[in-house]
């Protein structure tokens, strides 16, 4: 899909700053920091508009947020999974801080006490990825 089909599929009008993160999230096959996200023109948009647009992609389910161990949110797009799954793991490589989102099923269970109900499960792996190792 394009960014404008993206935004059109979620009702989403067509902004510059929704269409450049969008567009940065298509070119890369890693999740990315608000950092890495402005990288390339830091001065395009002010702080408080990536946030909303940030917010906004997430709320509607075409990003999600991914916090490492030292708090550092990552996003990517919902590509690999879909909107009813409650349960979604990625991987952290501790050495290049690539993140990426796994495919197929991690299993967890968790035996939460008498009346809860889980709504959501994020898991992290960390480890080093393939091309960490080489090295």
């Amino acid at each position: 899909m394009t960014v404008e089909e993206i935004l059109h599929a979620h009702d989403l009008k067509n902004t510059g700053c929704r269409k450049y993160i969008l567009g940065e999230l298509l070119k890369s096959e890693v999740a990315m920091s608000e950092n890495e996200l402005k990288e390339s023109y830091p001065d395009l948009f002010d702080r408080v508009t990536l946030y909303r647009t940030l917010k906004t992609l997430e709320d509607r389910g075409i990003i999600h947020r991914i916090v490492l161990n030292d708090n550092t949110v990552k996003y990517a797009l919902n590509r690999h999974h879909h909107e009813d799954d409650n349960f979604h793991s990625h991987f952290h490589c501790e050495k290049c801080d690539e993140v990426l989102c796994l495919d197929g099923v991690t299993h967890f269970d968790a035996e939460l006490p008498k009346g809860f109900v889980s709504r959501e499960v994020f898991v992290v792996v960390e480890g080093l990825c393939a091309d960490c190792v080489k090295k």
